[in-house]
């Protein structure tokens, strides 16, 4: 019923998403120093340092992160005071209080995030885009600086 054929995938190696590890630092956790890690990592507690993640980085509801975070995406629904540079999306949900420059290559501000800071759009092309932070009454707490490609702000 089975052959060797059908067999040699057993040895083969497919990444599966599902597979990846998740590491979380529970809101009682305090830690002082750089934390590098090669999979995904959940921040419920407190952190005092850089943080260099392989993959996806959440700062829980309860989570504060002072330092830079790099990594492959950021969801912020706590509180980071620091710089962040991803190689897909940073993620800053309603409840979110950000202070610091992102680079990335998507963001999603939701409605009610809190966004100080600067934002800077890089491609595949690696075109960089920068935008102003302004203030859109209604909205959310976010000023976006909006400027050509010389760096020149743009008059509304």
């Amino acid at each position: 019923m089975f052959n060797n054929k059908s067999r040699s995938h057993k040895n083969s190696v497919i990444p599966n998403p599902a597979l990846r590890s998740l590491s979380i630092l529970s809101v009682s956790a305090v830690v002082k120093g750089e934390i590098t890690i090669e999979d995904d990592l959940r921040i419920d507690g407190n952190v005092d340092g850089d943080i260099h993640s392989g993959g996806k980085v959440v700062i829980g509801p309860e989570g504060c992160v002072k330092g830079k975070i790099t990594g492959k995406s950021v969801e912020v629904i706590g509180k980071v005071l620091g710089d962040v540079t991803v190689s897909d999306i940073v993620i800053l949900k309603a409840s979110s209080y950000y202070e610091g420059q992102i680079i990335a290559r998507n963001i999603e501000i939701e409605a009610g995030a809190s966004f100080y800071g600067n934002c800077r759009m890089e491609g595949d092309d690696k075109k960089e885009l920068s935008e102003k932070v302004r203030v859109i009454p209604g909205r959310s707490e976010i000023a976006i600086p909006v400027v050509n490609a010389d760096g020149k702000e743009i008059e509304e």
